[in-house]
């Protein structure tokens, strides 16, 4: 039987204004039940993605978290996984351009635990959504962190703050790790990873295949927009709708546009 496979981001292009519409999970609903394939590829970890979607009725497929460094399948289970080593993270963490940064969040499975953050960190406002699994931290405990860290993500004051220190990152470690920019955030994963890799893993761990639909909004969306001539929504900054082969005003329009039944 061959079947679609949507990939969509959360944060600005099915997540926004703190909701995700009532059209967008119609759609979704659709396009699952005439056989397809759904799911979300994010900067976000895991728990913070599900932390969100509780409030929804909604089915995932698959979810591909931290940039592509962790997978998910429907029923939660990791089947694809990378790790920042301790000494990178130590040394990632004591880079004089991170000294900026809001926080220090070290992204597990299952498990965030933060260190240093202070009240202008958007993390501040999420703390106590996130209690079941946000563990405070100090510096020192970093060495010995108990889980395989996925993602280590930083926030600066501006989006240019966050470029700056993504540039350099980037230069100072170029063999070991991928440094990407989300709006004021800064998410650090191993080389070679990022949310096309995620997409090209799930289909080759599944073997799922037919027409794959991607669709994101911003500057961590365009590896997997270029390789896989994806969508943004109109409310994507121009830089990001200038690489998309598509704009829509929603991911529900896309799914619908394309259709929900199998091909």
């Amino acid at each position: 039987m061959s079947f679609k496979v949507a990939a969509s981001d959360f944060d600005g292009t099915l997540f926004r204004g703190e909701t995700i519409s009532a059209e967008d999970l119609a759609a979704i609903k659709s396009w699952r039940a005439a056989g397809n394939k759904f799911g979300i590829v994010t900067g976000r970890c895991y728990p913070m993605l599900t932390s969100r979607l509780k409030d929804f009725d909604i089915t995932l497929d698959f979810a591909i978290c931290d940039n592509g460094a962790i997978i998910f399948d429907g029923a939660g289970q990791v089947i694809f996984e990378t790790e920042l080593s301790t000494e990178l993270l130590l040394a990632l963490m004591n880079n004089a351009c991170a000294a900026k940064s809001f926080h220090f969040l070290f992204e597990a499975a299952d498990e965030i635990f933060c260190v240093g953050l202070t009240e202008k960190s958007w993390v501040w406002r999420e703390r106590i959504n996130w209690k079941n699994f946000l563990t405070f931290t100090d510096a020192a405990q970093v060495a010995t962190l108990p889980k395989k860290i996925n993602q280590l993500a930083l926030g600066f004051d501006t989006a240019e703050e966050a470029q700056v220190a993504a540039e350099t990152l980037n230069r100072e470690f170029a063999a070991q790790i991928f440094a990407q920019r989300n709006t004021y955030s800064l998410d650090i994963v191993t080389a070679g990873i990022n949310k096309a890799q995620g997409v090209e893993t799930l289909l080759r761990l599944t073997d799922w295949r037919g027409k794959i639909l991607v669709i994101g909004d911003e500057a961590n969306d365009l590896p997997m927009l270029r390789r896989f001539g994806g969508c943004t929504v109109s409310t994507a900054k121009e830089y990001v709708q200038r690489e998309a082969s598509a704009v829509f005003d929603s991911v529900g329009a896309m799914l619908n546009h394309f259709g929900a039944a199998s091909s």
